[in-house]
């Protein structure tokens, strides 16, 4: 299912549609079947408020859902705009820093960010790389090193590195904090379920069945198109890039 969240939005769209067109339709003709009519029949007694419930619950879950996916995109952004802004830091500090030391850091600065934008597009499966943690080792042994009448600038360089890798933490928690399988299987059971409420409350009506199953459709897909592109905020058409950490390593 990864595949999805790489597709441009009309193309996720369309893909969403014809799949949940298709369920649409297969149960629209799902009274018109022998071996499903008694049972559709035997439903015609259910009440109407049954596809309300239905309807709530599937609701429901989607709110739930998409709270917590926005709340996790907005975490990244912060998480990202923190990293940017405390790599920058770093490196106007290490301006300060007489050569050749100003250049080895400036230099092990930039480095980071290169290693950064490198396990940026394997941050949800793999983590962290042990390359941008070398690199961050060496800047902390690089602070440590300073000479004592550099102590004050010291201070100042640990607290901003302290933050980096903070902030490169949340990144990675958050590139692994995405909708897992259950919370999917359970909106499409819920969807699934409220589909099959409209075919038999429906029955009886080809036209006001394809027209409630039509609706049903276009909500689904809707509401798994948010979902999709939101989730997993550093994949996908609108991810966000590593480009302002790098260019806050360059110090553009």
């Amino acid at each position: 299912m990864i595949w999805l969240y790489h597709l441009p939005p009309i193309g996720l769209l369309l893909v969403l549609s014809l799949f949940i067109g298709a369920a649409a339709f297969g149960l629209w003709w799902l009274p018109k079947l022998s071996v499903t009519f008694t049972l559709v029949r035997a439903g015609r007694e259910m009440s109407p408020v049954i596809q309300t419930i239905c309807g709530t619950l599937f609701v429901m879950a989607t709110t739930f859902l998409a709270a917590n996916v926005w709340a996790v995109e907005d975490r990244a952004y912060e998480a990202v705009a923190i990293e940017a802004r405390e790599v920058r830091l770093l490196r106007t500090l290490s301006h300060l820093l007489p050569e050749p030391r100003r250049s080895e850091v400036g230099n092990l600065v930039t480095d980071y960010a290169g290693q950064s934008a490198a396990e940026w597009p394997h941050m949800d499966d793999l983590g962290g790389s042990r390359e941008a943690e070398r690199v961050l080792a060496a800047l902390y042994n690089a602070a440590l090193s300073l000479a004592p009448h550099e102590q004050m600038l010291g201070q100042e360089f640990m607290a901003a590195l302290k933050a980096v890798g903070e902030a490169r933490e949340r990144r990675l928690d958050i590139a692994r904090n995405n909708l897992s399988p259950d919370q999917w299987a359970a909106m499409l059971i819920l969807a699934l379920t409220l589909g099959v409420a409209v075919t038999i409350v429906h029955g009886d009506s080809d036209g006001g069945r394809a027209l409630a199953l039509g609706l049903i459709a276009v909500i689904v897909s809707t509401a798994l198109f948010l979902l999709i592109a939101h989730d997993r905020p550093f994949i996908g058409w609108d991810a966000l890039e590593p480009q302002s950490v790098i260019a806050a390593a360059r110090g553009s």
